[in-house]
């Protein structure tokens, strides 16, 4: 019999108290959750025969974070073997046949083939809904979910019934050096909102994202109707489609579709049960010219959208020179506009690029933007000469 001992936190605390299957675990940067709960999830493998599955988006963030940490505690315990890794599959097997398995969720495909006793996504706000419904109908036991408070009032996360929730902060971190606690608290002069959402671990605004022009309302209003943006997806990504109104300065958005799974005909159903008018310009993710064909046979004034150089920053550098109003039932519109920010570089600055993560509708109404509403458009047809005195 070895004993060993296991420096925690309080969220270790509180995953051996927790009540629910599903426990959230909501809270500030640096409060030690995610090294908390592998701690916990370890502890768990030796003591019985566990199939556990730790979760993360994509391979890279996988590798960085929690695959990292996982093996710095095993270390430090001193019961990391080499030998017990598998680093082509990502599993490591304990002696007592317990297994902890790192998966990325950016393969659909990988989803349908996993097991697990216990399930913990970490960064729980990067996933789908469906990418997490899929691994939880296949989690007979605990289900952790750890985030940054930085995700929309619709997000799903925030939805969930039968659920606790646990938040935590910096201060709840006893082994944070003193240079680490001085630089968040530094923040509540450099950055208050910053403070509020990575010290504090409370919901706001996100400084990062990069839509803070927009705001929800009950209904829109009847302006002029600028015409429909498009993005085709099929199994794990949406097809959605956004109408989009304009009065002066303001745009007012509806979300109108966002399905999965959709064949052509099926699209071509849903447009025609819209009423949108034969006239009606619908532009669409260029990509897809089969699709686009098919559709503009059916009688829909479709268009492939022209993109160019760098025409994501384009798309949304017009957009940001609009006030955004969506309507409140537009919820997956709302919830990428909350979430939809730019890249963080390794060294924690916020970079000009945006994710490619989460933007189906924001994917459409860009294309509607580049196409009907950038000045270089609204001036096609127009030829301006001064002359004289």
């Amino acid at each position: 019999m070895k004993n060993l001992t296991v420096n925690t936190t309080i969220t270790f605390d509180n995953l051996l108290g927790a009540k629910k299957r599903i426990t959230h675990h909501v809270g500030g940067t640096r409060s030690g959750k995610t090294y908390a709960i592998l701690q916990y999830l370890i502890v768990k493998a030796l003591q019985e025969e566990v199939n556990i599955t730790v979760v993360r988006r994509t391979v890279p963030s996988l590798k960085r974070s929690v695959i990292k940490d996982f093996k710095e505690i095993m270390l430090d315990l001193g019961i990391w073997n080499s030998d017990a890794y598998n680093i082509s599959d990502r599993v490591y097997s304990f002696p007592n046949g317990a297994l902890v398995s790192f998966l990325n969720t950016d393969d659909a495909e990988k989803l349908r083939g996993v097991k697990s006793d216990i399930l913990f996504i970490d960064e729980a706000s990067e996933q789908h809904e469906e990418a997490y419904f899929q691994l939880s109908i296949r989690t007979s036991g605990e289900i952790i979910l750890a985030y940054n408070p930085t995700v929309s009032p619709y997000h799903f996360l925030r939805n969930m019934d039968e659920v606790e929730i646990f938040k935590t902060t910096y201060k709840d971190n006893p082994y944070l050096p003193q240079a680490m606690v001085k630089e968040i608290e530094g923040l509540k002069k450099k950055n208050p909102k910053y403070y509020q959402i990575y010290g504090l671990g409370e919901y706001t605004v996100n400084e990062k994202a990069v839509f803070q022009n927009f705001q929800i309302v009950d209904d829109i209003p009847i302006h002029e109707l600028v015409g429909f943006g498009l993005d085709f997806g099929y199994s794990q990504d949406p097809t959605a489609l956004v109408a989009v109104h304009r009065h002066h300065d303001m745009l007012y958005c509806r979300e109108l579709m966002y399905d999965r799974g959709l064949t052509t005909q099926e699209i071509i159903s849903k447009l025609k049960a819209l009423n949108i008018g034969k006239s009606t310009e619908i532009w669409a993710d260029s990509a897809e010219p089969r699709l686009i064909e098919e559709i503009y046979r059916s009688g829909f004034n479709i268009k492939p959208v022209r993109k160019g150089p760098d025409s994501i920053r384009f798309g949304l550098s017009v957009l940001q020179n609009f006030g955004i109003c969506v309507e409140r039932k537009s919820t997956h519109l709302i919830d990428e506009l909350y979430g939809y920010e730019y890249i963080t570089d390794k060294n924690g600055h916020v970079t000009d690029k945006p994710q490619d993560f989460n933007n189906h509708l924001i994917d459409a109404l860009r294309y509607l933007a580049m196409s009907r509403l950038s000045i270089k458009q609204q001036n096609r047809g127009k030829y301006t000469i001064s002359f004289g005195n």
